[in-house]
């Protein structure tokens, strides 16, 4: 037995020595990869080698919740895939999408949390908050002065902080008044096409007085004078414009803030400031031209006759009405000392939390290009921020679109700009709902500049 053991031993040695010799031998040849792929025009089989297909990316984007945009991003996703010859081709989209009070919390919560996320939609005027707060990868280095300029003025300061490149605009705004002329009509006002004869704000309330109509006299009226706003929302971006409007141009009424950014008493609650809040007031209470508790889809379904918006205002009523079916006029916004329309709509930001960089930057930049632009104006029929693709648009020659270009370029203005935006649009929301509901105005005003310091006062030196 032990011969038999030893023999089998040695045998089993002799072949491992075999096997490690072969082995040792192979590490010498020279290395040929089977799966080495084929140079540009080799044959395997008769056939060029298939190149490898890139790994799938999936980008999320948050953004707010907007049907229309949905049909948009659709097909903006499908032409980015063929740019470059393809090289996006990988690239895919996952939304999620929040109703609009929602969206600024959950992207400063997403972000601080490390939720994995590319691509985010923030609004113009908060745009220095979230660069502030580090929300965003700042692109100034990505885009060249000749790329950044293609945009409006105004949708570049929005989208920059600190002098540095944030994201680019979807689109842009100035929010005039539109009217139902069959409404006016009847009641025998003719608004003024013109801008440079666009009324103030007592012209405008005679209008609005005649055209509010109780027919059954009830006390409330069927149609009511105007809808100062989209909506039922209360906010800067409409009933800021009361305010500012109130004073001349470079007062600190029209400025709205300080210069630090963080000034508001002296700015916020001037006298003229209170004074244009209080007219705001009358509206709703004294004149009862417009109701304490907004009513929704009040312009659109013929309940109002006039309504201060953007020029979305098109696309909501061709999408409600067949051709024809409501006469649609827009006239200037109306003043009190200075016309102005607040400017600023959605940006793409990326967020600092993004893991596929190069390919969220090269989503944003094809879809806030012209050709991503043109896709999402077709849908939305919003002004373009783009200014290649708006001077393309023959519409904004004709009438009432020619007047949407001309307020954006006569006397469109930037909210005010602050990395406090955020509270400061807060505050006054709640100052204006009190207002609206009857509060005493200056009261609200002093307390509400008050308020909206202590909440800015982390900013200090923001700007330096």
């Amino acid at each position: 037995m032990r011969r038999q053991f030893h023999r089998n031993q040695t045998g089993l040695l002799v072949v491992a020595l075999v096997t490690i010799l072969g082995l040792v031998l192979a590490a010498c040849q020279p290395a040929t990869p089977a799966s080495a792929p084929a140079q540009p025009g080799a044959q395997s089989g008769g056939e060029a080698a298939a190149p490898a297909a890139a790994a799938p990316v999936v980008l999320k984007y948050l953004k707010l919740n907007d049907p229309v945009e949905a049909i948009a991003y659709a097909k903006i996703e499908e032409e980015f895939r063929k740019i470059d010859g393809g090289k996006w081709a990988n690239v895919s989209i996952e939304y999620d999408t929040v109703d609009f009070q929602d969206l600024f919390p959950k992207i400063e919560t997403s972000v601080a949390a490390g939720v994995e996320l590319d691509i985010i939609q923030a609004d113009g005027p908060d745009m220095k908050h979230y660069a502030w707060n580090q929300v965003l990868v700042p692109l100034a280095e990505y885009y060249t002065a000749d790329e950044i300029a293609q945009f409006a003025p105004q949708s570049i300061e929005e989208g920059s902080y600190k002098g540095l490149f944030y994201g680019p605009p979807l689109m842009q705004s100035c929010s005039l008044m539109w009217y139902n002329k069959e409404l006016t009509d009847a009641a025998g006002v003719q608004p003024p096409a013109d801008l440079a004869e666009s009324w103030t704000m007592a012209e405008a309330l005679d209008a609005w007085q005649k055209t509010t109509v109780d027919s059954d006299g009830d006390g409330t009226p069927d149609v009511w004078g105007v809808r100062w706003g989209q909506g039922t929302w209360t906010g800067d971006y409409e009933h800021g414009i009361l305010r500012r409007s109130a004073g001349a141009l470079g007062s600190p009424t029209y400025a709205g803030m300080g210069a630090d950014g963080i000034t508001f008493q002296g700015y916020f609650d001037t006298p003229e400031a209170i004074e244009s809040m209080q007219f705001y007031q009358d509206m709703h209470r004294t004149w009862k031209v417009t109701p304490i508790e907004p009513i929704p889809n009040i312009f659109q379904s013929k309940k109002a006759a006039f309504a201060v918006w953007p020029d979305n205002m098109l696309g909501d009523i061709n999408a409600q009405y067949p051709a024809g079916d409501f006469e649609l006029g827009v006239t200037g916004i109306p003043y009190f000392q200075s016309q102005i329309c607040h400017t600023g709509s959605w940006h793409y930001g990326i967020s600092a939390n993004t893991k596929h960089f190069d390919e969220a930057l090269a989503f944003v930049k094809f879809a806030a290009g012209k050709e991503g632009s043109r896709i999402y104006y077709e849908a939305l029929r919003q002004l373009p921020a783009h200014l290649g693709l708006l001077n393309e648009l023959a519409e904004y020659n004709t009438y009432p679109q020619s007047l949407i270009k001309q307020g954006f370029e006569q006397f469109g203005i930037p909210r005010i700009q602050t990395p406090g935006y955020t509270e400061y649009q807060q505050v006054f929301a709640e100052v204006a709902i009190n207002v609206a509901a009857g509060a005493d105005v200056a009261q609200q005003m002093h307390d509400g500049a008050k308020q909206i310091e202590q909440l800015v006062a982390k900013y200090k030196g923001w700007n330096e």
